[in-house]
Parts: C-alpha cells; sequence; structure tokens
C-alpha cells in the first residue's frame, strides 16, 4: 500500500512539472507559472497521526485482551513472602485483577501483590483479569513452599 502511494505521488509530481500551465504570450513564449506545488510526500510513522501509525481507528476493536501471571520466585522456605505481577497486554481500560493465592487466605485486587506463605505445601496462585468491554483471560503459577 505504501509504494503504491509514493509511485502515485511520483506520477503526479512529474505531470505536474511537465504541463507547464498557464498561456501562451505573443510570439509563442509560455507564461510562467507563478506558483509551484511542492511534490506530495509519502507517510511516514511520523507524519502519521497516532492511531493511523498503531493500525487503530476511533472505531476499531481494542486489541484482545492476554494476561500472564508472573513472581520474583515460586519456590522457598516458610514463611515465603511473594512478589506477584501481572503482565497484560490488549483489552479495554479500566481493568479489574483478581489474585487468589490459594492457601485459604483473602483474595486479592491489586495488579501486582505481595503475599506471604506461612505454612509448608503446594499452591496455585490463580489471575484473572477483567476489561471493561468484559473480555478476561486468566493464568496460574505453581509456588512449593518448604
Amino acid at each position: 500500500m505504501r509504494t503504491w502511494s509514493v509511485l502515485l505521488g511520483m506520477v503526479v509530481a512529474a505531470t505536474l512539472a511537465g504541463c507547464g500551465g498557464g498561456e501562451s504570450k505573443p510570439g509563442g513564449e509560455a507564461a510562467k507559472p507563478t506558483t509551484t506545488a511542492p511534490p506530495p510526500q509519502a507517510a511516514t510513522p511520523t507524519t502519521m497521526p497516532p492511531a493511523a501509525a498503531a493500525g487503530e481507528g476511533e472505531d476499531d476493536e481494542p486489541a484482545p485482551l492476554l494476561a500472564w501471571a508472573d513472581s520474583d520466585t515460586d519456590e522457598g522456605k516458610a514463611p515465603l513472602t511473594i512478589q506477584f505481577t501481572a503482565d497484560v497486554e490488549g483489552g479495554k481500560a479500566p481493568l479489574a485483577y483478581v489474585w487468589k493465592f490459594g492457601d485459604g487466605s483473602p483474595d486479592s485486587s491489586e495488579a501486582n501483590p505481595k503475599h506471604t506463605y506461612a505454612k509448608a505445601g503446594t499452591y496455585r496462585a490463580d489471575l484473572e483479569v477483567k476489561d471493561s468491554s468484559g473480555d478476561s483471560d486468566s493464568d496460574y503459577l505453581e509456588i512449593t513452599v518448604e
């Protein structure tokens, strides 16, 4: 698409430059044009509006919501404190987070909560993320506490 825009711009520029424009003067001498239009320029990411550069217009749907659960560690001795992180792409803001730590403790609605596992065992920490359009995604981590 971009190649065709550049080629079309070059053809228009060549046509405008070769037409001479204006009326003839007596004696067969052509009148010189008083203004010259600059040749068209191809759109570049720096000259395109931000939405067009990203390939997203006002009516376009947001990218699908994708979520990944991550942590600074997934094993250790009790009491084990873990920093959880929700890595998210796409979706329509605002986002809602729910972390379930798997040890009977209350859920967290923070995107990146800290949680301490007090007893030895294997736990499943679940993350669910929902966006304002109703899209959701989930992921989980297995945590081993000695």
